[in-house]
């Protein structure tokens, strides 16, 4: 099932955002371990180191207070030894209240401890308000040691939460750190995972696309092979086969047309032909005398039978180039000759408009195979346009010199120039371009139709350079013979 260009998005994004939703949650996931570990040491673990501080300085205050009771019976101390005995109570409540297992073992122990110390203190005051004897030394060693006991048991219990905290600690840095490498390598996974993806989609559109330009580019230059192949997605395939379609269609209308062109021009040639033989011999007086006016019109018939002659020659042409049908006889010849006489054949048009005309061929010029009759056609095509184009008393330059190992001919004239958006369309066939601040020229559009597809055909290629106001040039490149 081949996925449409919405879907392809839509599961691309739907894809990177659960990506992302994963890596964040993790993170979350991460930062409350994180915060729970912190948390236990800061409420939890600090809380009993000072309340197991508290708890040794309120039980040796009990202590002193006690003992001083003991000897000057006077009830003030008495009384702060309870203070600070409801204070061990609270203290003491409140470590139990914590809920910390791993020390409730201790506080028991200390709890068990601190009820026999209170016994013995409550026992001993009984004794002296109702002034028996009784062993005091005794009961103080019993006293001292439960008291020293249970500061043991306290010191034993802050060393151990020290002992605690700071495997907490351990533990939270190794967890922060441990959290920090899984996060930059998923993270890092989950980029790279988007990168790529991100590339598939946009391969998966931008190399149809690019397919579809590509088959644009061609039916501007005139090939409509229909050879576009593109399966997905579906819409860029259903454009695929209209292109097509259109391509065969208009195949098809292009060989309709160069099948019209070729009919109508072996049509033409014939009875053209008759009418300037039949126009050539009335001229000549075959049919008898003629008057000026009418040999003035024979004229005008005989140029215009002529023109239409090699409009039709043209056409011929242009289809038997386009079909690969015309034939080419390659020499390797010199073109200095060649550009030598298609100079002396328009010298008649050059000397009628005033227009001189220079050559700057450089000597020797390499050889080159080519067919001298077919190079001789794109010459006369390019030096005929420019004496066109160039007004009168105005010149033009036919150019020859090696260039790169190639063999570099250009024709320059002082015309009115041609539009940069032109300079292209010029080659095509049927195509005169605009030619500036000129005046309409007659002509069909085909000379330099042909003379690129002679170029090409010798492997060369031809371009034209044009500035406004200063003319055109055309140029032509060979490859020059081993």
């Amino acid at each position: 099932m081949q996925l449409s260009l919405f879907s392809r998005l839509t599961l691309g994004y739907l894809t990177i955002f659960l990506l992302v939703t994963a890596v964040s949650a993790y993170a979350v996931y991460q930062l409350r371990s994180v915060a729970e570990r912190a948390n236990s040491v800061l409420m939890v673990d600090n809380q009993v180191l000072d309340y197991a501080e508290k708890l040794r300085e309120s039980l040796l205050s009990q202590s002193r207070y006690e003992q001083r009771f003991m000897l000057s019976k006077d009830e003030a101390e008495y009384k702060q030894f309870l203070r600070d005995k409801e204070q061990f109570d609270l203290q003491l409540t409140s470590v139990l209240a914590l809920g910390e297992s791993r020390i409730g073992g201790i506080l028991a122990e200390i709890q068990q401890h601190y009820q026999n110390y209170q016994e013995l203190v409550a026992g001993e005051i009984q004794l002296l308000r109702e002034k028996k004897v009784y062993p005091q030394n005794e009961y103080k060693q019993n006293k001292d040691t439960i008291v020293s006991g249970i500061v043991d048991s306290l010191d034993t219990l802050k060393e151990g939460q020290r002992q605690a905290m700071n495997v907490k600690v351990r533990e939270l840095a190794e967890a922060a750190d441990r959290a920090r490498r899984v996060s930059f390598l998923i993270t890092s996974t989950c980029l790279i995972a988007i990168l790529l993806l991100s590339l598939l989609i946009t391969r998966s559109i931008t190399r149809p696309v690019a397919l579809l330009k590509s088959k644009t580019r061609d039916i501007a230059e005139g090939r409509f092979d229909a050879g576009l192949r593109i399966s997905a997605p579906p819409e860029l395939a259903e454009l695929a086969a209209a292109f097509n379609r259109m391509c065969e269609r208009l195949g098809e209308l292009e060989r309709m047309k160069a099948d019209f062109f070729s009919s109508m021009s072996h049509e033409l040639r014939t009875p053209l032909t008759s009418i300037k033989e039949g126009t050539g011999l009335l001229l000549d007086g075959v049919g008898g005398e003629t008057t000026d006016k009418q040999r003035k019109l024979l004229t005008i018939l005989a140029e215009e039978s002529n023109r239409l002659i090699g409009v039709v020659n043209s056409l011929l042409d242009l289809s038997k180039l386009e079909a690969g049908m015309l034939n080419y006889e390659f020499e390797t010849v010199n073109l200095d000759p060649l550009i030598r006489r298609a100079v002396a054949e328009i010298a008649p048009l050059v000397e009628a408009k005033q227009i001189t005309v220079e050559t700057a061929i450089e000597a020797p010029l390499p050889q080159a195979r080519l067919d001298p009759e077919r190079m001789l056609q794109v010459l006369r095509n390019l030096l005929g346009n420019a004496v066109k184009f160039t007004p009168k008393g105005g010149h033009v330059t036919v150019t020859a010199t090696p260039v790169d190992g190639k063999l570099q001919v250009s024709v320059q004239d002082s015309g009115p120039g041609i539009p940069a958006e032109s300079l292209t369309a010029i080659f095509e066939k049927f195509h005169q371009g605009n030619r500036k601040g000129a005046h309409t020229r007659p002509g069909t559009g085909l000379g330099l139709a042909i003379a690129k597809n002679i170029i090409n055909s010798h492997g060369g290629e031809i371009w034209a350079e044009s500035q406004f106001g200063q003319g055109s040039k055309f140029c032509f490149v060979l490859p020059c013979s081993a």
